[in-house]
């Protein structure tokens, strides 16, 4: 028995063997980020939905974050108001309705921007999907960053867990143009709210540990701005890609900035496995993380895994190796990694020609 308990402390030191490869083991297990919190339960970007993201064991809970037209930070993920709140149902909010120009495009709603904050906390926040439970409908209000730090905050006092916040900047482009610097108002927010924004002694290391302040935005811009001012860990999110634009020439600039890359999921997920493993190597490369976006049970699978949610969790995890995953059921997701995760290490050395994966990654 000694021989065996032996290799598995090695295999587990320096890797599993497959097909012949050793394949190194990781130094870290992908870090659940609960997407607008656990919102695939209760309405996005509520306080309830950050809390019980908290209680489902995430590692990081993702507010969202706009300006209301007194300069509050809020939590939502759209400029407009329309689709998860009852905006339209105050007849002393029908004239606010209007059109602006977002993008390039024509867009017409509610704006966020032109209710102030006292507007906003009396509107109540509902379900965006139609085919989940509506039970929760009405109950919740608008968040503000501040009682998000401070939900964050009471969470670690209770539990000593860190409860890292992954917030993302929404359209600054947009918000300086109404005079808002949002980099800065968030930097000045944080400091506000108690946490370190700058020096030696910021956590950065999100890919073995969880932080306490992450910053995403799509907007490399905004990005770069902040890589000068302060020392918190940056991720380049980015919307589907071609196959062209992941160059190393391209990542490496992004590596120039930021920590970490966040990719909508169907650009790596929908390429064959071969192709996607040589982009994420690429990304590997830079020492930058990866971290996919939105894995939901219930909708958005990758028609490739045949509406499996473990199945696509499994590929994206034990095949493409990511860091990190944007999830809107962190339960599910703990479970789903937690299983592979113990099917890896527990793997016997003596069928050494099993996968520690549950599936044959060139499959995909």
């Amino acid at each position: 028995m000694n021989w065996i308990v032996s290799a598995v402390l090695i295999l587990f030191i320096y890797g599993m063997i497959i097909d012949g490869q050793i394949i190194p083991a990781r130094v870290s297990y992908p870090q659940i980020i609960s997407h607008r919190g656990a919102s695939g339960y209760i309405p996005e970007h509520s306080l309830p939905a950050y809390q019980l993201a908290i209680d489902l064991k995430t590692d990081y809970i993702e507010p969202d974050l706009c300006l209301s037209k007194d300069g509050v930070f809020v939590a939502m993920h759209d400029l407009l108001l329309d689709d998860t709140t009852n905006v339209a149902s105050f007849p002393e909010y029908t004239d606010r309705k209007t059109t602006k120009m977002i993008d390039g495009i024509p867009t017409t709603g509610y704006f966020i921007s032109d209710f102030t904050y006292a507007e906003l906390k009396s509107l109540r926040l509902y379900q965006r999907l139609t085919f989940r439970t509506k039970i929760y409908d009405g109950y919740f209000t608008i968040p503000s960053l501040d009682e998000i730090m401070s939900l964050a905050r009471s969470s670690y006092n209770t539990t000593s867990r860190t409860i890292g916040l992954y917030v993302e900047l929404k359209h600054p482009s947009y918000f300086k143009s109404l005079g808002f610097p949002m980099e800065d108002m968030l930097l000045t927010a944080l400091k506000t709210g108690g946490y370190v924004v700058y020096g030696e002694d910021v956590p950065k290391n999100i890919q073995q540990t969880v932080v306490p302040i992450v910053i995403q935005c799509f907007e490399s811009s905004t990005l770069q701005y902040l890589h000068t001012v302060t020392t918190l860990p940056l991720v380049q999110l980015l919307e589907v890609q071609t196959p062209s634009k992941w160059t190393k020439e391209n990542i490496a600039k992004i590596a120039t900035y930021a920590q970490g890359i966040g990719p909508d999921k169907t650009t790596l997920g929908t390429l064959p496995y071969v192709q996607a493993k040589g982009y994420v190597d690429i990304i590997h490369s830079y020492k930058l993380v990866l971290h996919p976006w939105t894995f939901r049970a219930d909708s958005g699978i990758i028609h490739k895994f045949n509406n499996d949610f473990n199945m696509e969790l499994m590929y994206f995890y034990c095949c493409l190796g990511m860091d990190g995953l944007f999830s809107e059921f962190p339960d599910r997701s703990r479970e789903s990694i937690d299983m592979i995760r113990n099917y890896t290490l527990w793997t016997s050395p003596a069928k050494l020609e099993q996968q520690p994966c549950p599936i044959v990654c060139t499959d995909y």
